[in-house]
C-alpha cells in the first residue's frame, strides 16, 4: 500500500490556517492530515492511531495541557507536539514533562515544522527498522544504447515484484517523448509525469494515486510525457524532490531511466538504491556500456550500486560472456536468454512475458532477476549509495 505519515492537528479549525499551509508544503514524506476539535480528539485518535498529534493552544494553554496529558496516557504510542504563543518557561516545561516531543512557537516556522516531521519520521523508521522487508527500494534500469530491451525488462521486472507486493510497486518511465512503458503494458495514456510535476505544490497521497494508471498485476504506472513542449517541465528543479516523494510512497519504485545522462536521469540515478546496467553481447552496446561504467565512477557511485545485466545472452554471433567479465572487471549479475520472438509477441499483444509464456527462457530470466534483486535487499547490500564526488 502507499505509505504516508498520519498527522492530526487538534484545535479550533478557524485558527489553524497557517499550520495547515506549512504542513501541506512538506514534500519529503506523504502526509495524511486530519483536523480534530478537542471534544472529537479521542474518537479521532482511536480511529486513526496517527503518528503525530499537533496541539494548537490558541490561548487556551491549560486546557490543552490537560487534554494532551490525558490523550498521551490513553494513546501512549502517539507522539505529540505543541504550537503556542506561550512564553512562560514553567508552562512549557510542563508540556515536555507530560510527553511532548517538541514545542513550536506560533506563528510556526517552516524549518521548525520540517524538523518536527523529520524527527517523527526517524522515530517511526527506527521502530520499524527490524523489519527490513518494509524498507523502500528504488531500482533504476539504464543503458547507453537503444534496442537492448530496457523497457521490456523494466516492465516485466515491475510486474514480478507486484506479484508479491501488489499495490506497492510503481513503474516510472523517464524516457522523455519516446517512452513506451504504457504501450508495452497496453495501458491508455491518461496522466503522465508532467501532470504530477505541474501539481507538485498541492501533491499528496490521494492526488498522486488518482494520477497513476494501474496494471492488472497490481503495479502502478506513471508514464513519461509524449509532448515535446513538456520536456522542459520534466527537467525542472522539482524532479529530485518528486523522486524522493515517490520513493516514500511505495516499497518499490522501478524506473526505465533510458539511455542518456541527462539532468533528469542523474537526479534519479543519484537516489537509486540499485542500478541495473543493461547491455547486449555486441561491440557497440559493450563500448557504450564501458563508457557508462566510467561515468558512474565519475559521479561517485559505489561499485556495489551497479549490477551488469546481460540481455540476449547466447544470441548468434555474440561476444563470449567470459570476455565481457574480463574487460569490465565486474561479474554479470544476471543473464536473460535471447528470445526476440517471445518478446515481440508479448509487446504486440500487450502482455507481460510470463503471461504469454511462463516457461520461455527470457520469462524465467526476468523471474530470476527479481529473485537476485530481492536477495540483495535481504542481505542489506542494495542500499542508497550517495555520491562520493561530483
Amino acid at each position: 500500500m502507499i505509505r504516508e505519515l498520519s498527522v492530526v492537528i487538534a484545535g479550533d479549525d478557524r485558527h489553524l490556517g497557517h499550520v495547515l499551509s506549512e504542513i501541506r508544503k512538506i514534500k519529503f514524506v506523504p502526509i495524511h492530515l486530519e483536523i480534530a476539535r478537542p471534544a472529537q480528539l479521542k474518537e479521532t485518535l482511536g480511529r486513526m492511531h496517527p503518528h503525530l498529534v499537533i496541539y494548537d493552544t490558541d490561548g487556551d494553554t491549560n486546557s490543552i495541557l490537560k487534554t494532551a496529558t490525558q490523550m498521551g496516557n490513553e494513546f501512549a504510542e502517539v507522539q505529540w507536539a505543541v504550537v503556542s504563543k506561550e512564553t512562560d518557561v514553567d508552562l512549557i516545561l510542563q508540556f515536555f514533562r507530560s510527553g511532548a516531543i517538541d514545542f513550536l512557537k506560533d506563528p510556526i516556522q517552516a524549518d521548525d515544522l520540517k524538523r518536527l516531521i523529520q524527527n517523527v519520521l526517524d522515530k517511526v523508521n527506527d521502530r520499524d527498522s527490524s523489519a527490513k522487508d518494509d524498507e523502500h527500494h528504488t531500482i533504476a534500469l539504464f543503458s547507453t544504447k537503444g534496442g537492448v530491451g530496457l523497457t521490456t525488462i523494466a516492465s516485466n521486472l515491475a510486474v514480478e515484484f507486484a506479484k508479491k507486493h501488489s499495490n506497492d510497486v510503481l513503474l516510472l518511465d523517464l524516457v522523455l517523448q519516446h517512452g513506451n512503458i504504457a504501450d508495452v503494458l497496453d495501458l491508455g495514456l491518461q496522466y503522465s509525469l508532467t501532470d504530477v510535476i505541474e501539481n507538485f505544490e498541492r501533491l499528496d497521497a490521494k492526488l498522486l494515486a488518482n494520477s497513476l494508471m494501474k496494471h492488472k498485476s497490481g503495479c502502478y504506472v506513471l508514464p513519461s510525457t509524449k509532448k515535446p513542449d513538456d520536456v522542459e517541465v520534466v527537467t525542472s528543479s522539482h524532479t529530485a524532490e518528486i523522486f524522493q516523494f515517490l520513493k516514500g510512497m511505495f516499497r518499490y519504485v522501478i524506473t526505465d531511466v533510458g539511455h542518456e545522462f541527462s539532468r533528469t536521469s542523474i537526479s534519479f540515478l543519484d537516489i537509486a538504491d540499485l542500478i541495473l546496467l543493461v547491455t547486449t553481447p555486441d561491440v557497440l552496446s559493450l563500448v557504450n556500456t564501458r563508457n557508462a561504467v566510467d561515468t558512474f565512477k565519475q559521479l561517485g557511485y559505489s561499485p556495489d550500486k551497479i549490477k551488469l545485466v546481460l540481455n540476449r545472452a547466447r544470441m548468434k554471433g555474440e561476444i563470449d560472456p567470459s570476455l565481457i567479465k574480463k574487460n569490465f572487471a565486474m561479474e554479470i549479475f544476471c543473464e536473460l536468454a535471447d528470445d526476440p520472438i517471445t518478446c515481440l509477441n508479448a509487446i504486440n499483444q500487450g502482455k507481460v512475458l510470463s503471461e504469454l509464456d511462463k516457461n520461455a527462457g527470457v520469462s524465467k530470466g526476468v523471474q530470476r532477476l527479481g529473485q537476485l534483486v530481492s536477495e540483495l535487499q535481504k542481505k542489506g547490500t542494495a542500499h542508497v549509495a550517495q555520491r562520493t564526488s561530483c
